[in-house]
């Protein structure tokens, strides 16, 4: 990966700095978070003094367990986080020559944002922070946050590209920045860019098409578009196509029907930010999907059942006027989105009855008054033609592309969309996976934003690892088994990272120290699966040849 290379070739050490270069410890603090599945920086001076024996005779450096002491380390991440134009420099560098050097196809992008929420005390917020509050996809508005962007390439789903950004901003105009970068990463525009809704504004899809990429973005269904949806799918322009999932080359079943959905092709025309009118064409997908229709059908009838027993509970207040009364009933609608499919109507009985005044039994000429009672009482029904036709709309979305038809297809587009998992994958390693940012110790911006750019460098790493093996299980049309702890038999043509790199966990080295020297020599020799996946990985077995011997020497004061 040339992580060493590219990382020296950007920033350079201070002319009085000794020890290893940014380069050498990058690469370090990346192998130990790898092994240690953790980043905490105070760990790796005594991980360092565990494996010194190792690491020195794999790489041939000279260093001691004081070369990755928790200072050094936070100085080497504050310069590699301190300037984003060098940080975007080192992304492209090693996006090209991961491209370049491992092979990999170039025809899909995707792009996506997540937050990583932070118990830090909130504290002052100067305009170079990174740590605020802001709409939290954790679900945490209370605790300070971080936003991570996040590139990657299909169909790999390696790392192209990274930016860690405030935790208030929105991620609307992130996007048509993020697919700059990508092209420049890449090296061409030539490339579907993969999002989603909210990539989606007329300004972004102008802008690109405007600059010769190509997009596919799902449209939000804000707006004025659920009433186009509703237009285009209860009176469709065009021949409804089915849509087939087609089996990977491990599955031997046939296509599996996955929805419906048909084709229309629009005129386009906005401003661009600099006041020129752009036109263009795209191509509307109007898709159904079965699985999706099927669960937002069961979802709109639950939740019809459930307004209707909320309405049923409802009783009116004391003094409550009947208005009052219809607006809550009308908010137990809106809050189980159910406005339309159910009427409302509350009704006001008047009954008089007569008050004796006084105390005492009452008599016939007692002095009395005509008291009236009011009584409100609320019906409601559905409305079948509304309720039907919100079913017919289920499952339903519009996926819009300036792509060519020679070139996208509708069944292609929803093969590509349904693989937005890919980005997805990058940031569940982050929050649950093998490389979790959370727990976080670091304040200081450039920390933050150096650790992010080590730890995508850590997943291109994996990412490359995983992909690696599978694309050579498939060329041999082959399976892994022993990978599953308890079922060694079973066999997989896409054996994760993880469970690769488990398997290399109980290799040991036996140092013998004696007066004059010490000397290191392998315990185990490789088992045949660890021989297997070095072989599909193209690693030569003599990586584990480690053998060494040292000379002592003696202090003659």
């Amino acid at each position: 990966m040339r992580v060493q290379e590219s990382i020296d070739s950007i920033w350079l050490p201070h002319g009085n700095r000794g020890g290893l270069s940014y380069g050498q410890l990058a690469s370090l603090f990346v192998t130990y978070v790898l092994h240690s599945l953790n980043h905490r920086l105070y760990q790796m001076e005594e991980w360092l003094t565990s494996h010194l024996a190792v690491i020195q005779s794999s790489t041939g450096w000279d260093l001691t367990a004081k070369d990755a002491t928790d200072d050094r380390l936070a100085r080497m991440l504050e310069v590699l986080g301190s300037t984003d134009d060098d940080n975007l420099r080192f992304q492209r560098e090693m996006g090209r020559h991961l491209i370049e050097a491992y092979e990999l196809p170039t025809e899909v992008a995707r792009y996506d944002t997540t937050s990583f929420s932070v118990y830090h005390a909130p504290g002052r917020q100067g305009p170079d922070s990174i740590l605020r509050f802001g709409y939290s996809k954790d679900h945490r508005p209370d605790l300070p946050q971080f936003k991570q962007g996040l590139a990657t390439l299909d169909p790999a789903g390696l790392p192209l590209f990274s930016e860690t950004l405030p935790g208030n901003g929105s991620d609307d105009p992130l996007y048509f920045p993020a697919w700059r970068q990508l092209k420049q990463n890449i090296g061409h525009d030539d490339f579907l860019y993969v999002a989603d809704c909210k990539a989606s504004a007329l300004s972004t899809r102008a802008a690109i098409d405007q600059e010769g990429g190509f997009y596919l973005f799902p449209l939000p269904m804000t707006g004025e578009i659920p009433e186009q949806l509703c237009q285009l799918v209860l009176h469709p322009p065009a021949e409804l196509q089915p849509i087939f999932l087609a089996p990977t080359a491990d599955q031997k079943v046939p296509p599996t029907k996955i929805g419906q959905g048909f084709v229309v092709h629009k005129p386009m025309q906005t401003n661009l930010d600099g006041g020129s009118l752009h036109s263009w064409n795209e191509q509307w997908f109007v898709v159904q999907s079965h699985a999706y229709a099927e669960s937002q059908t069961k979802a709109c009838i639950e939740r019809i059942q459930k307004a209707e027993q909320e309405l049923q509970r409802l009783k009116p207040k004391k003094a409550e006027t009947p208005q009052q009364f219809q607006h809550r009933a009308e908010k137990v609608l809106e809050n189980r989105d159910c406005q339309g499919l159910l009427t409302l109507e509350v009704r006001e009985t008047v009954t008089q009855r007569q008050k004796y005044l006084g105390r005492g039994r009452p008599k016939a000429d007692s002095p009395r008054q005509v008291v009236e009672l009011r009584q409100l009482t609320l019906r409601f029904q559905r409305e079948d033609a509304s309720i039907e036709q919100r079913l017919r709309l289920a499952g339903w979305r519009i996926y819009v592309s300036n792509m060519a038809p020679s070139r996208l297809s509708l069944r292609q587009s929803v093969r590509y969309y349904r693989e937005e998992w890919r980005v997805e994958r990058g940031f569940h390693r982050y929050k649950e996976g093998s490389l979790p940012v959370l727990p976080l110790f670091l304040r200081v911006p450039e920390r933050i934003k150096g650790l992010m750019m080590l730890l995508t460098v850590a997943l291109q790493a994996i990412t490359l690892l995983e992909y690696v093996a599978r694309r050579e299980l498939a060329v041999q049309q082959d399976e892994l088994a022993g990978l599953v702890p308890g079922n060694p038999k079973m066999k997989t043509p896409r054996p994760t990272a993880e469970r690769l790199l488990a398997q290399f966990t109980q290799i040991h080295l036996l140092i013998e120290e004696s007066d004059s020297s010490i000397s290191g020599r392998m315990v185990e020799a490789l088992s045949p699966i660890q021989l297997r996946i070095l072989g599909l990985l193209r690693i030569p077995a003599t990586v584990y040849a480690i053998a060494f011997s040292q000379r002592k020497f003696h202090d003659s004061s």
